[in-house]
């Protein structure tokens, strides 16, 4: 069955996602980098686009552990790469779409155009050459999201091994193993560009931090709630401390780390604090407000960079810069207005609603072949059993898809399931008394509605 929501975890997205825009303000409009300086606000974005490589391997973790802790099947497999390539890619394409023609003109760096199916694929930072950067094109985020799709490839695997007793040191000597052949082949003769862009931008290198955030959430799982919670607010003050000062020794750091491997430390008890749900922040970090910016903050991070792309050259055609700290502060509020207006308009009128068709797309295709094949074997067997299609309480679009579906069928049955979610009311961890919990549960069931938002069920026949 679905886990409770981890609202704190939700919010701090929205913050994540600000430090990287503040940043590209930075970078961005004339003038700011000049009177400001980089240095902070570079540490900054490095910080935000760290703490988000952790918490998907966390989050990830949390919700699948079910499904891949005792193995992978092909079916499994599949569901999951397009549950997050429908949560990645359109907002991805559309910004993409948004920048070119902006990239295209752009005088200051003209548009190599091998870059372009890279990043239309999402492979720019699987290129394991610095020379050229394709990272560096077009709409220029999305490097780190080529790198999240690195990691849902990877994700099932890593989760398997990573949550079996035995096995959960394999991952960890891999990445150990990758870590050293890297550092050897970076010691002697490579270029500070080159060794910067193979420690913050080559997706397998970062893949470390997801890797951390998959057994953060092993540890979260498999630990006393009760017990640890009390430490919660202790586990997030010293995080933003040990975050803090990462982005403050970050300019003296020797080159391994100049990816996010300072913040690394910081991130995993900010998370794990944020987790276990006391305290003011995360009150604070739970208020609906905070949540729906959390939501949008995928399309608040892809969207940014063009809009502000568009205002510099508008600047640049006007010979209009920033002066003073005044016009600064206007400029990032105003932007912010700006990029945080159309990042909610993008989150709720087309990133959610065209992620929700797809994924239901996908069930209703899969629902309706797995209908028919039992069908067949039914006619077959001269056996008339009904057929019954459970669908989780969540997706009311998909149950009404079904049902016109099925519409003409008499054997087919289409449910939306009412029982009551038995481990809202549990602490993480903790299994009740089975003699306490609803008889009607079914292990199977509950791990395909939590997988695919829908369980099918052949009832047998009457007679």
């Amino acid at each position: 069955m679905r886990k409770g929501e981890l609202s704190s975890l939700t919010g701090i997205r929205f913050y994540a996602a600000l430090l990287v825009y503040v940043y590209h303000v930075v970078l961005t409009i004339p003038g700011v980098n000049a009177l400001s300086g980089s240095s902070l606000f570079s540490n900054a974005a490095d910080v935000g686009v760290s703490f988000f490589f952790v918490l998907s391997g966390f989050i990830l973790t949390y919700n699948y552990a079910d499904v891949f802790r005792d193995g992978i099947s092909a079916a499994n497999y599949t569901r999951f790469v397009w549950d997050r390539l429908t949560k990645i890619y359109p907002v991805h394409f559309l910004t993409l779409l948004l920048v070119l023609p902006i990239a295209i003109f752009s005088p200051h760096l003209p548009l190599d155009w091998r870059a372009v199916p890279l990043h239309l694929l999402l492979l720019q930072c699987f290129w394991p050459s610095s020379t050229p950067a394709f990272s560096g094109y077009l709409n220029v985020p999305s490097w780190s999201i080529s790198c999240e799709w690195f990691f849902y490839l990877l994700a099932p695997v890593v989760m398997f091994f990573a949550l079996g007793n035995r096995r959960r040191w394999v991952p960890v000597v891999v990445a150990i193993g990758y870590a050293c052949g890297l550092g050897l082949l970076l010691w002697h003769g490579r270029s500070d560009e080159a060794r910067l862009y193979f420690v913050s931008r080559f997706a397998p290198a970062r893949f470390v931090e997801f890797l951390v955030g998959v057994f953060s959430a092993r540890v979260f799982l498999t630990s006393s709630g009760q017990k640890l919670a009390g430490g919660s607010g202790l586990a997030q003050a010293a995080g933003l401390g040990l975050i803090v000062a990462g982005a403050v020794a970050r300019p003296y750091a020797a080159w391994p780390l100049w990816g996010g491997l300072l913040y690394v430390p910081g991130t995993v008890l900010l998370i794990l604090g944020l987790a276990y749900g006391r305290g003011f922040f995360v009150a604070h970090l739970s208020r609906p407000g905070l949540s729906r910016l959390g939501v949008a903050s995928f399309s608040l991070y892809l969207i940014h960079a063009p809009l502000l792309r568009a205002v510099r050259g508008l600047c640049l055609d006007l010979g209009w810069e920033v002066r003073s700290w005044p016009a600064f502060g206007a400029v990032v509020i105003a932007m912010f207005v700006v990029v945080q207006t159309a990042a909610l308009l993008l989150c709720y009128g087309y990133e959610l609603p065209l992620q929700e068709r797809l994924r239901g797309w996908l069930v209703q295709r899969r629902a309706v072949e797995r209908g028919a094949r039992q069908r067949g074997a039914r006619a077959a067997e001269h056996a008339m059993p009904r057929h019954l299609f459970l669908v989780a309480r969540d997706n009311p679009e998909l149950a009404r898809d079904l049902q016109a579906a099925f519409a003409s069928d008499p054997e087919v049955e289409v449910l939306v399931d009412r029982r009551l979610v038995e481990r809202r009311r549990h602490p993480a961890g903790l299994v009740p008394d089975r003699r306490k919990t609803d008889r009607r549960a079914r292990p199977q069931v509950d791990l395909e509605l939590k997988l695919a938002s829908y369980a099918s069920v052949t009832l047998p026949s009457p007679w």
